[in-house]
């Protein structure tokens, strides 16, 4: 009797581990409603793209989420947050990466129909309910603006090129504008079908090796392309690297243009700008291409 009880016994204790085992923990909940650019009248436009949020927990990295985020977390109570700012460097998904020139951001949580600031980024959990957050960040205090373009002065810092068929005008049309009240634009047709914009005054970069990047906004019915200029200190021959080929774009669209490996093809003794250009297909009758808000940035 006993040997027929015991084996029947033992399969209870087992059966019950197992459910527990397996139990489901039931996960509080975090949505991230958008990261937002704060900046100084010297930093220029708040215009952003930053399309994820990196987020860690009490130190420990829960992964990176498209914005709007809903992150499902296994804890509650209060926790410290740290969320920094994701982009697609050169516009390609599968390049993410937490934008270097950007804060770590401040939080503010939900509370009835207002937000609330989150003192040291600590936010209550609590099972089974979402907590709504909105996020702001600025620029790194070790950011340098190498030069900023709104098109809203007179002048600009990109000059035409001695090729360049066309020149670089500035619209105060509302519907050809970004922001502000003027943008900058080029049109190509079959005669004059090749444009090059470079920077007009060329600059030395220091350290070297440091991140460097180009924020613009732009617009466009045909690619072009954006590098870096490198003009030598000793025979002021220019050269151009190639950072990207930009496709065409019907709205306005913002672009991060990682310009690093670039630069790095230069010397320290050689001084450095910007160029954009495009020659137009021979498909195309016209060509037409709007800018804005052309930061080139780099790491101090």
């Amino acid at each position: 009797m006993l040997k027929k009880v015991l084996p029947a016994l033992l399969l209870l204790v087992v059966s019950s581990c197992s459910k527990e085992q397996f139990k489901a923990e039931i996960p509080s909940y975090l949505r991230i409603e958008a990261i937002d650019l704060k900046t100084e009248s010297y930093e220029g436009s708040d215009s952003q793209k930053i399309t994820d949020a990196w987020v860690t927990m009490d130190g420990n990295f829960l992964g990176a989420f498209e914005l709007p985020a809903i992150v499902p977390i296994l804890a509650e109570g209060e926790h410290e947050f740290r969320i920094s700012s994701g982009i697609k460097a050169n516009g390609i998904s599968a390049t993410r990466i937490i934008y270097p020139f950007f804060e770590a951001c401040n939080l503010f949580v939900q509370d009835g129909g207002t937000y609330q600031l989150a003192i040291s980024n600590r936010v209550n959990l609590y099972r089974d309910s979402m907590v709504v957050v909105k996020a702001t960040t600025n620029y790194t205090e070790n950011t340098e603006f190498l030069f900023i373009e709104s098109f809203e002065d007179a002048g600009t810092v990109l000059d035409t090129s001695e090729d360049s068929d066309t020149n670089l005008v500035k619209t105060n049309l509302d519907d050809l504008v970004f922001e502000g009240n003027r943008s900058g634009e080029i049109h190509l047709d079959s005669i004059n079908d090749f444009f090059e914009l470079i920077s007009s005054e060329f600059i030395s970069l220091n350290p070297l090796y440091n991140a460097t990047m180009l924020e613009m906004d732009y617009r466009c019915d045909h690619s072009f392309k954006l590098g870096v200029a490198v003009k030598s200190n000793e025979t002021d021959v220019i050269h151009r690297f190639e950072s990207i080929q930009i496709s065409p774009s019907d709205d306005w669209n913002k672009i991060y243009v990682h310009m690093t490996n670039q630069v790095n093809l230069g010397n320290s003794t050689d001084k450095f700008g910007v160029f954009i250009g495009a020659i137009k297909s021979t498909s195309s009758e016209k060509a037409s291409f709007y800018f804005d808000n052309i930061k080139w940035l780099h790491e101090q």
